[in-house]
This record gives structure tokens, C-alpha cells and sequence, in this order.
């Protein structure tokens, strides 16, 4: 796992696996729900917007707790 210091919010977005902290991660989860606010906003409730806002979710989902586990093993290391 990296160090917290090491990458930005950027790089965090764009990885598939969590962010180094937990804080960190909620920011990233945030910035998703704003895109996809964004996406709603502009092309309306159709089926292809719910689906993706569906699929972000499980992913942002499986990302934290993916990094649950990572965060409290450093946690308890400390």
C-alpha cells in the first residue's frame, strides 16, 4: 500500500483499488457523486444513466470496503 503523501486525488480517481486513506477515499466517492449528479442533471432519468449510477455505486461499493480492511490493518500496525 502506498504512503498516504504519495499520489493525488487525481491518480486516486483513476486507480482501480482504494485510495491510501480513509479520508481520502470519501473524497473520491464524494467527487463521484457529483459527476454523476452532473450526468443526471443533464441528460435526464433514462435507464442508461440509472444504470451507470448503479454500477459507480457497487464499484465505489467494493472499493471501500476493499480498503476497509487495508485501512484497519495500518490502523492496528500503529
Amino acid at each position: 500500500m502506498r504512503e498516504p503523501h504519495e499520489g493525488t486525488f487525481l491518480t486516486d480517481l483513476m486507480e482501480f483499488g482504494p485510495a491510501p486513506t480513509m479520508g481520502r477515499e470519501l473524497v473520491v466517492i464524494v467527487l463521484n457523486v457529483a459527476v454523476l449528479a452532473v450526468l443526471f442533471a443533464i441528460v435526464g432519468p433514462t435507464p442508461v444513466v440509472w444504470i451507470a449510477i448503479a454500477v459507480v455505486g457497487v464499484a465505489m461499493g467494493v472499493r471501500f470496503l476493499i480498503g476497509l480492511r487495508g485501512w484497519n490493518r495500518a490502523a492496528a500496525q500503529r
